[in-house]
């Protein structure tokens, strides 16, 4: 048995039953009418048979109130891995509202924490595999890892693997993390945070900042954003979801024609498109969004799973700022948060990321502090594979996530490259975004209108982004 991480345990002392802090993502594969229903039975079949690695034969353990360890057991395959169908007519908006049920429920915590559903019945011939797993257990960056070494880029490769099969290659064994401090020692003292005394809470980020040294290099501090829309705190397990697809050679046209990065670009444009869904609501914005940005700290040594990330808190362009200029700002920001970020160890790293994650679950047990929260909106950038990849032979057509709405607001946007593709996902809270196709809009024509000011030319007109909902 192996105790949890800090951070690996703060995502579950941070969930309740209305802030679900499980992972989700769906692959949709392409199948032959004629081959659908004899390769569904192979992947089911396959997938119930499979060897489990860690941390999948894994369960929590407690060994005390806010202390557990992970103990591995034989998981019962024939409940974790499902096989479900979308009733006829089988529609994507059929799909999408299957799947948004599916991803409502909190894990069994008596069992590991993960399923997996094989959704058949979807128009066009399509099969979705759906893989739910807490973020206690693997961060995004790692979840990928897994999908991909399960996937292969050879249309000839009849084989089938799953996410939680042991690797084909195993990692090097992880260092051991030196000088974190405990999880209860960091939980009670945020704990003492009086609800209703803000000052006292301030004060309190400014003591961990400057135990850490992070105000020397200019740390963003918590409770520092301005209230909005977006940080209505979730009031039950209800969520929406909506997505697209950008063109990843027409944001690397503009990161490169601008001197910044895709991750620059894409944040540019959600970051335009927030102030007009505020304004659709007749909420108003007199001064820029922050962003709590989750950034990997993953390397080859760490393997695929535990959680090897950091949050960052960095102030996004001005309200009125015109899309180019906001760019300027938003590369800007970003620059200066990774290059402060960089000059910290990652232990430091990820106290300050505990910080973060702790004083913006206060909001969801505060209205005092609800008022004054830490960030606006979360936005996390994941790098996927941009060759076309097969299961069992057949093309994966679709990738895509249900990102988790934050502790301490509403909103979550999440965007992975794929296959020539970024794939730009919302996750919200109805009480904070009820629209989420909306802010969708508003994304594309940001991205219309980025095109357009950083293009002195154009012989076609701009290519459009594929919408999902």
């Amino acid at each position: 048995m192996s105790k949890l991480a800090p951070l690996d345990m703060a995502f579950l002392l941070m969930e309740n039953s209305s802030r679900q802090l499980h992972m989700t993502a769906y692959q949709m594969f392409k199948v032959p009418a004629r081959q659908k229903n004899a390769w569904v039975k192979k992947v089911l079949s396959t997938f119930r048979s499979s060897e489990v690695a860690p941390p999948f034969n894994q369960k929590i353990k407690w060994l005390g109130k806010d202390v557990a360890s992970w103990e591995t057991v034989e998981p019962d395959l024939n409940y974790h891995v499902r096989h479900i169908a979308v009733p006829a007519p089988g529609t994507m908006q059929q799909f999408y509202d299957m799947v948004s049920f599916l991803n409502t429920p909190l894990l069994d915590r008596n069992l590991p924490l993960w399923d997996c559903y094989i959704i058949d019945g979807i128009e066009g011939n399509h099969v979705a595999i759906m893989v739910r797993v807490h973020h206690a257990m693997i961060d995004g960056g790692g979840a990928l890892k897994l999908f991909r070494a399960a996937m292969n880029d050879n249309a000839g490769d009849k084989s089938i693997r799953a996410v939680w099969t042991p690797q084909k290659k195993k990692a090097r064994k992880r260092a051991p993390r030196k000088n974190q401090p405990h999880l209860k020692q960091i939980m009670s003292t945020l704990g003492k945070v009086p609800a209703g005394i803000l000052g006292t809470g301030t004060e309190f980020a400014k003591m961990g900042a400057q135990s850490l040294k992070l105000r020397d290099v200019e740390a963003s501090l918590p409770f520092g954003a301005s209230h909005t829309l977006f940080n209505n705190v979730a009031r039950s397990a209800a969520r929406r979801y909506a997505n697209c697809e950008i063109p990843l050679a027409d944001i690397k046209a503009i990161s490169k024609g601008t001197g910044t990065t895709v991750n620059d670009v894409v944040t540019t444009l959600i970051d335009d498109a927030l102030p007009h869904y505020l304004k659709d609501h007749h909420a108003s914005l007199d001064q820029p969004l922050v962003s709590l940005m989750a950034m990997s700290l993953r390397t080859e040594d760490h393997g695929a799973t535990g959680n090897q990330v950091s949050a960052e808190l960095g102030p996004m362009g001005e309200p009125t700022a015109s899309i180019a200029k906001r760019l300027e700002q938003v590369h800007e920001s970003i620059s200066r948060v990774k290059k402060k970020s960089s000059r910290l160890p990652n232990a430091a790293r990820q106290f300050y990321s505990l910080l973060v994650f702790g004083s913006s679950a206060f909001s969801d047990f505060s209205s005092a502090l609800e008022k004054n929260p830490s960030a606006n909106v979360l936005i996390s950038n994941m790098v996927g594979p941009q060759e076309q990849l097969y299961l069992g032979g057949m093309p994966m057509v679709a990738f895509q996530g249900l990102p988790i709405v934050p502790p301490g607001g509403g909103l979550n946007v999440t965007f992975a490259s794929f296959n020539n593709n970024i794939c730009l996902a919302i996750g919200a809270a109805p009480e904070a975004v009820d629209q989420p196709y909306k802010l969708i809009k508003f994304i594309e024509s940001s991205f219309q209108n980025l095109q357009k000011a950083t293009t002195k030319t154009r012989k076609a007109a701009p290519r459009k982004v594929r919408r999902k909902s």
